[in-house]
């Protein structure tokens, strides 16, 4: 799932429906515009448009905050376009810090649009913002934050990030602030080292996780993932946190209806809560373990494919990062072996979304837990079938998983399967391929001359493709090996060379070498 911590410009703006169409002369310029038929007329337009506003800005000294607002507004919709502003700026400036809904929003639009990090104008907009954040007119707080979220910066970050903390944790925040004033601290604490230091922090944010209300819980365990990313320590209260949330969420079913996506339950809290799981080590004490172990069995057993896409949807995107947790709480997690299951099911399914998601848990599941490496087997001839599937990243998944899979008992079938893979390999993939065959080869192979013929038979099939680091390791192996191993290594190469018209440069190199020193 895409996760958005900004604020979207559509929320900053609520004046931009109707409210902005009222003003006759902003839509009558731009139905001009619409209705322009070339290029040409388009610009002619907007350069007169452009030198009526320069006039008023000049000229007219005590314009109302109706004209000033209007004349932004069609400053915006050029700059939108395309084209180039260098001007306006004050007048924008002047409806932020004005007592006035209507025009504040269009100094904020303006802000969001035209000003980023780092811009010399943010220092003239500061003040107005935190007057805004430290005022009681909520809708002016919100406008306030959107601007912080848009624009962001360390500026930002030093001046304004205490009266959004206080946002945050204050006991009179409206639910609405709230949520909103908790991405805005993701926001400035991804600009700002040191913002949250845990001693002073942790309690209070994560107090919030006990929140009843769900658009809070979200928007605040999004903040508490983007801190975990940067260190635990401190935090860790947030297991049980995001653990007890998840039992209320998933077996108690305590919920809004609002919060129900076709029939799943805040499916994106869901998966916050179980990421945030997978910060921590697996859980010691029982009950905690076992309350974990409840929800997860539940996901896991609870998961139908259904015709519905967008059910399908979210109840996978739950599902798998379920299996992420159930791999996390390693090989003493009861549901390990359902999580296997339910991999070697989703590989064979068309959907290609759900295949490559399968494909790419199950290689983790195998580095993570190589206990599950036998039940993994059972799916190999799906997993190598996926090998010549038409999607390119699928092939990718799959190369990456069946190398992730080979030991020494199947190493002789895995590369004979991925040479018979090679004669048929895009471009795009042989190199990576050509590296994975010669290092699996290598570690696992069970005698020195399969391995030297694997290599001989790597140059044979994609010559181009083969790095010179990997006939330099085989020249090395026939060389400390011995008198038997360079013996068929001189005899190999002789026939390999002759079989072949035009051999390739890199078995000439390699035949050049073995035939000058052993080849007596």
């Amino acid at each position: 799932t895409t996760e958005i911590y900004t604020l979207s410009l559509h929320d900053a703006l609520p004046i931009c429906g109707p409210a902005a169409m009222a003003m006759r002369g902003l839509t009558v310029f731009i139905a001009d515009l619409r209705n322009c038929s070339t290029k040409e007329q388009e610009e002619k337009r907007v350069d007169k448009e452009m030198a009526h506003i320069r006039s008023k800005f000049t000229s007219e000294t005590h314009m109302n905050g109706y004209q000033r607002k209007k004349y932004v507004w069609k400053i915006l919709y050029m700059y939108m376009l395309g084209y180039e502003v260098d001007f306006g700026h004050m007048e924008a400036v002047n409806l932020v810090s004005s007592p006035k809904y209507s025009e504040k929003s269009v100094g904020y639009a303006w802000c969001a649009l035209m000003l980023r990090e780092g811009d010399e104008l943010l220092r003239l907009i500061i003040n107005s913002i935190r007057s805004d954040l430290i005022g009681k007119q909520d809708n002016a707080v919100s406008l306030a934050l959107h601007a912080i979220c848009n624009v962001g910066g360390k500026e930002f970050a030093e001046a304004l990030s205490g009266d959004v903390l206080k946002l945050l944790t204050g006991n009179l925040t409206k639910t609405y602030v709230r949520k909103k004033s908790a991405l805005t601290t993701l926001r400035l604490y991804r600009k700002t080292e040191g913002l949250l230091p845990a001693d002073e922090w942790a309690e209070k944010i994560l107090a919030l996780l006990d929140e009843k209300n769900i658009g809070v819980l979200t928007s605040v365990a999004s903040l508490v993932l983007g801190i975990l990313q940067n260190g635990t320590e401190g935090w860790e209260a947030a297991a049980p946190k995001a653990a007890r949330t998840l039992t209320r969420l998933v077996l108690n079913k305590d919920y809004s209806n609002d919060y129900l996506y076709y029939g799943i339950p805040t499916p994106w809290l869901q998966i916050k809560l179980l990421r945030m799981l997978q910060f921590f080590p697996p859980p010691e004490e029982h009950a905690l373990k076992m309350r974990v172990s409840e929800v997860l069995q539940r996901i896991v057993a609870g998961t139908d494919v259904t015709k519905n896409v967008n059910k399908n949807n979210s109840t996978h995107a739950v599902l798998f990062e379920a299996i992420q947790l159930v791999i996390h709480m390693g090989p003493t997690c009861e549901q390990l072996p359902q999580a296997c299951n339910l991999l070697g099911r989703f590989i064979s399914i068309r959907e290609a979304n759900i295949r490559y998601l399968g494909l790419e848990t199950m290689a983790r599941l195998s580095q993570q837990q190589p206990d599950t490496m036998e039940q993994l087997k059972k799916h190999q001839s799906t997993i190598l079938f996926s090998l010549k599937d038409p999607d390119i990243s699928i092939r990718r998944r799959a190369l990456d998983l069946v190398y992730s899979m080979c030991d020494t008992s199947s190493v002789k079938e895995t590369v004979s399967e991925l040479l018979t893979f090679l004669t048929s390999a895009d471009v795009s993939i042989k190199e990576e391929l050509v590296l994975k065959i010669a290092i699996l080869a290598e570690r696992f192979n069970p005698d020195h001359e399969w391995y030297v013929d694997v290599v001989l038979q790597l140059i044979k099939l994609a010559g181009d493709q083969v790095s010179e680091e990997i006939w330099y390791r085989v020249i090395q192996i026939i060389t400390n090996q011995g008198d038997e191993l360079q013996r068929y290594a001189t005899e190999t190469v002789w026939r390999a060379l002759a079989a072949e018209k035009l051999p390739h440069r890199t078995l000439v190199k390699v035949a050049g070498y073995v035939l000058g020193e052993f080849g007596t």
